[in-house]
């Protein structure tokens, strides 16, 4: 399920005002935050204002962060909370310009759906599940590419119809991902298997 309605007032309050750009979880290697930073770091350079939100302990991609934020040179720009609780978290979601999700790995990824069901554009990679749970409501980049990733979060930025279409299509996407329907799915495959046999 998608979770609970955000509220974006109290997002942007958290996140210490609006915009900014959210990215969520535990700092770990597979999450490629430091990817996420050099192409924050690109847009910085451009002139954008666009802050970035850090949802999420530390965990042992800690220092591969730290590294690439000292290497931007903006880390007043990056702003971490450490752990939020689920209403937090809902709240950061709706508040936010943009969901990124930069991972090298995801066995599901739920984020971009909780971002959808919040009205929330998101970027992602496109490694395994994401490209399945995402399709075409969000923009897809390869995975540890700051320039690709980059040119995404910027067009979602910056072009409100782009924003606007990803909103509208991700809409569509947390109801396919229900229980009921997950539910409803095994079931009819049980059903298929029993009668194969």
């Amino acid at each position: 399920e998608s979770g609970p309605a955000g509220d974006p007032a109290r997002g942007r309050a958290l996140a210490g005002g609006p915009p900014y750009v959210l990215a969520v979880g535990t700092i770990e290697p597979r999450k490629d935050l430091p990817t996420l930073v050099e192409a924050m770091g690109r847009l910085w350079a451009d002139g954008h204002d666009t802050r970035l939100v850090l949802a999420g302990p530390d965990g042992w991609g800690t220092p591969d962060l730290e590294q690439a934020m000292a290497r931007t040179g903006a880390a007043h720009l990056v702003h971490r909370l450490g752990y939020v609780s689920d209403s937090q978290r809902a709240d950061l979601l709706a508040g936010a310009t943009c969901l990124a999700y930069p991972s090298r790995y995801e066995g599901f990824g739920l984020p971009p759906l909780e971002a959808m069901a919040q009205g929330t554009p998101v970027v992602a990679t496109s490694i395994g599940a994401v490209t399945e749970v995402c399709a075409d409501a969000a923009l897809l980049v390869p995975p540890g590419d700051p320039d690709a990733l980059a040119g995404a979060l910027a067009s979602v930025l910056t072009d409100e119809s782009v924003a606007a279409r990803l909103v509208a299509a991700g809409r569509q996407r947390p109801p396919l991902f229900s229980w009921d329907r997950t539910a409803a799915d095994l079931g009819r495959l049980y059903r298929q298997l029993a009668a194969a046999r």
